[in-house]
């Protein structure tokens, strides 16, 4: 059992990682061209750890047809503004067919690539598997999803019929392990039987403490310094009642947050992600970490609001930092300093070569020279030569 613990742990999220420097800074740059939608809190399971407490009686928070429609009609202006690839969740997702359906189809037609998470609950045979796959020919990257709470819900060998369909369909499949921490006997035997499956991936996670999961007994890990971290948000996530989420984790349903971009229903998306993408608090912690947020705390004595040991997972110290309003309002107001904002946006520029926000910067001061920051010299300069380049582009 020592050698499968092992296994588990090498495949799983881990503060020390192999990844280059570059690999990182890609991976970080996701949300830049990603864009996700929460299609329903609705799913035919009720999974005793779901982060977002999906169950079978929520169908009345499913994306309404028109409002799917409205979406997929902006495609090609997501695409024009560099948006690459589209993924939807819930829930489940196939409970709302006929509106992924719309979203994918739109999407593939403009050169959007589409990926969904299920729990492959539609795969209770294999001829019922292969014609739901075949039937979203734009959907190419499928995670399923699998662990010891799923199981209470749908059979093993449904969540196999579904893998195995969306792989010999020529897509990219990868299968989603939740686990304790440490892993049970289930979970390795689970485990197993995914790593048995051919010629797909499996990415492993912990079990975290958000949504129904609250209600159960699980140790948090504080084992190394959650600071230095960086947050990995692989982009908005547009929710089915048009609000928008900063992630696909812990934040995703959660409401109460420093990370507010109104309602998608009635802007355009384009607007909204370039909110999303010039947040000042959101993108310091994307580019690098917490650490100068746990600075700004110490210098002005709002370390000792937060007690106890801290969570040593980037996404959990979010949340517990977010569950706090005073440190909430402070760290709104500290990364808003005209100094800091532009630093950052300067920043996201530099390491990922996303420079709306450095724009957007300047585009403000110069329509009101009053919130021109002072000692920025040469920083019009160098966003009005990226303006330059993107319009000769």
């Amino acid at each position: 059992m020592h050698d499968d613990v092992a296994m588990l742990l090498a495949e799983a999220p881990d503060p020390a990682t192999d990844m280059t420097l570059e690999e990182l800074a890609d991976f970080q740059a996701i949300a830049g061209h990603h864009v996700t939608f929460s299609m329903t809190l609705a799913c035919p399971l009720r999974c005793e750890h779901c982060i977002v407490s999906a169950s079978p009686d929520l169908g009345h928070t499913t994306m309404p047809v028109e409002i799917a429609e409205r979406y997929a009609a902006q495609m090609p202006e997501l695409a024009a503004r560099g948006i690459r690839s589209l993924s939807f969740t819930g829930g489940e997702p196939f409970l709302a067919r006929r509106q992924v359906k719309l979203l994918t189809d739109a999407a593939a037609a403009v050169g959007i690539g589409c990926g969904v998470v299920t729990a492959g609950h539609w795969g209770k045979n294999r001829r019922l598997a292969d014609e739901l796959v075949a039937s979203f020919p734009g959907i190419t990257s499928w995670d399923v999803s699998i662990d010891a709470y799923h199981l209470d819900w749908v059979t093993m060998e449904t969540v196999i019929n579904a893998v195995e369909a969306a792989r010999d369909a020529g897509n990219r499949v990868t299968i989603r392990f939740s686990y304790q921490d440490p892993p049970s006997d289930l979970d390795l035997e689970i485990l197993a039987r995914i790593r048995a499956v051919k010629g797909v991936q499996v990415a492993s996670q912990r079990i975290r403490t958000e949504g129904r999961a609250t209600d159960m007994a699980l140790e948090v890990s504080t084992k190394y310094s959650p600071w230095v971290k960086p947050c990995l948000t692989q982009g908005m996530v547009v929710r089915y009642d048009g609000s928008v989420a900063p992630c696909c984790l812990n934040l995703v349903e959660t409401r109460k947050h420093a990370f507010q971009f109104g309602d998608a229903r009635t802007r355009p998306l384009a607007q909204v992600h370039d909110d999303f993408m010039s947040h000042p608090l959101l993108q310091l912690i994307r580019t690098v970490g917490f650490s100068e947020i746990w600075q700004w705390l110490q210098e002005d004595g709002l370390a000792e609001e937060l007690s106890g040991p801290l969570p040593d997972d980037a996404c959990d110290l979010c949340s517990y930092l977010m569950r706090n309003p005073a440190v909430v309002t402070y760290l709104q107001e500290r990364s808003a300093v005209p100094e800091i904002e532009a630093r950052i946006g300067m920043l996201v520029s530099r390491l990922f070569g996303e420079d709306r926000m450095a724009i957007r910067l300047v585009e403000r001061w110069r329509a009101d020279p009053a919130t021109r920051p002072s000692g920025l010299e040469g920083y019009e300069d160098y966003v009005d030569q990226i303006a330059g380049r993107e319009r000769a582009a």
